[in-house]
């Protein structure tokens, strides 16, 4: 017989489950009965069995006793299954390691989402509210309004910084360049969301486009933009500096 029948042979031993089966638990026991194997792999067919064996032939033996065990090949051969076994139970657990880091991912950065946009958000509903209601606000209450919705949203920055630097880098620039990606993007809902408001209020409330809440909303949504775009790189690397502190 050639190498290469031989390897054939092996492989193709090692396809079918109820050989492997066989292949392991006399790599377990040593030496087994023809009797005991045929209980411990559920075949009552002896003939069935009989031929499972003889496919077997290249990796088991008979001892002198008539028990079967694993011959020198054989020992190889389940040592080479056990290994990609190994490998593969290995890589399965990498990849679901992985996948479940990323939904961690997802979900820390949602919630930071939703934590800096709730701020802005209650200010914007608060705002629309007193407008339905006719209610006049003061200048303490507008400077207030604008205090909540800004300060909430650099909350968020300082969350979204220990969120950059835990998963993806530990560099100064790096962590300055991502936050304000982060902030030019809930910028951006916070406008759309202002904007969908007023639409919605002007058009199926029929609201008046002088300077009511509406125009009051529009400008605190546009200041407080303003004011977090340009206030996002100082408290990236404020929170920064602070934490290499403690």
């Amino acid at each position: 017989m050639t190498g290469t029948d031989e390897y054939d042979e092996i492989f193709a031993a090692l396809k079918h489950p109820v050989r492997r089966q066989i292949l392991l638990l006399l790599e377990q026991n040593g030496e087994v009965s023809f009797t005991a194997l045929q209980k411990a792999v559920g075949k009552d067919d002896t003939g069935l069995l009989s031929y499972h064996l003889k496919e077997l032939a290249p990796l088991v033996e008979q001892s002198e006793r008539g028990k079967y065990r694993l011959s020198e090949i054989g020992k190889a051969a389940v040592a080479l299954f056990m290994k990609v076994e190994d490998e593969r139970n290995l890589t399965s657990k990498v990849v679901s390691r992985e996948f479940e880091r990323w939904v961690g991912k997802i979900v820390f950065l949602a919630f930071i989402v939703g934590i800096t946009l709730i701020a802005p958000l209650s200010v914007d509903i608060y705002l629309s509210v007193q407008t339905l209601n006719g209610s006049s606000l003061s200048l303490e209450q507008v400077i207030g309004m604008f205090l909540i919705g800004f300060l909430g949203m650099l909350s968020g920055v300082v969350l979204f910084v220990f969120y950059d630097r835990h998963y993806f880098s530990r560099r100064v620039r790096t962590n300055v360049v991502h936050s304000e990606g982060f902030a030019t993007a809930l910028a951006l809902l916070s406008i759309l969301t202002v904007s969908a408001i007023t639409s919605f209020q002007e058009s199926t409330l029929a609201i008046s486009s002088s300077m009511t809440h509406n125009n009051i909303m529009s400008l605190l949504g546009v200041a407080r933009t303003f004011a977090f775009l340009c206030s996002t790189p100082l408290v990236t690397y404020a929170t920064i500096r602070i934490f290499h502190r403690y």
